[in-house]
């Protein structure tokens, strides 16, 4: 099951052990006691521990005195420094977003959203969205529905930004973007699978084209507790300079 190829074997263990929790267990699982591991990879008890201290700095299991040793909720990191969709930003990180449902509402009435992106009608596209088979988040994409003709017949891939690219040339060069904390509604809570009142995180986001003109806006819901927001700081003094 090990290689003699320099690498410790604690360290070997500890991948292996990663790669089987990962395709084997779900978060809050118990993971089997050192006894039992021993049995399974055939290896002492100094390198199964050893193995899992390295899984605890790497915060893949937590030990809970008395009860063992048990899987921990991974948060997804996203990196609000570059454009991207978060289909795309999360299969980097070899994460796979699936669509559960999908439904498309055109909007000819008064809309806030009609206002960001200059425009008459609007295609809304609602998404519901799993994350390695777990519910994740709810995603509203709004378009100016002129610049998008046939996108319901169309629309065949994971990635709405890659979809657009490539099927009708808009591409975004930047965006606006803001984070907030909010409690889940009833409907919200139903369809991710938590609690009402359950913390979400909800982003809303203005993308614009290679002319600065608005094009998307989006309003996402995460569930908090599968999500962790990376942005890039800089000394505003450099700018000075």
């Amino acid at each position: 099951m090990f290689n003699k190829n320099g690498i410790p074997l604690y360290i070997q263990l500890r991948n292996k052990l990663e790669k089987d929790i990962r395709e084997n267990y779900s978060p809050k699982d118990l993971i089997p006691t050192e006894l039992k591991l021993e049995e399974i990879y055939k290896v002492s008890r100094i390198t199964i521990r050893k193995a899992i201290e390295e899984l605890e700095k790497d915060n893949i299991v937590i030990k809970k005195q008395g009860k063992g040793t048990f899987v921990k909720e991974q948060k997804i990191l996203y990196d609000a420094n570059s454009i991207g969709s978060l289909t795309q930003r999360l299969s980097k990180q070899n994460h796979k977003l699936t669509t559960e449902s999908i439904e498309f509402e055109i909007i000819k009435e008064d809309h806030y959203v009609k206002q960001l992106i200059n425009c008459e009608t609007l295609l809304c596209i609602k998404r519901q969205r799993y994350l390695d088979n777990k519910p994740f988040a709810l995603m509203l994409n709004y378009l100016d529905i002129k610049k998008v003709p046939n996108l319901k017949e169309r629309f065949n891939i994971e990635s709405l930004y890659t979809f657009l690219k490539d099927e009708y040339s808009i591409e975004f060069y930047n965006a606006e973007e803001t984070v907030e904390a909010k409690d889940a509604s009833k409907e919200e809570a139903k369809k991710l699978g938590i609690k009402e009142n359950a913390s979400l995180l909800s982003l809303h986001r203005l993308s614009f084209d290679k002319n600065n003109i608005p094009v998307e806006y989006s309003d996402i819901v995460i569930k908090a507790d599968m999500y962790k927001h990376k942005i890039i700081l800089s000394n505003d003094k450099m700018s000075n300079i």
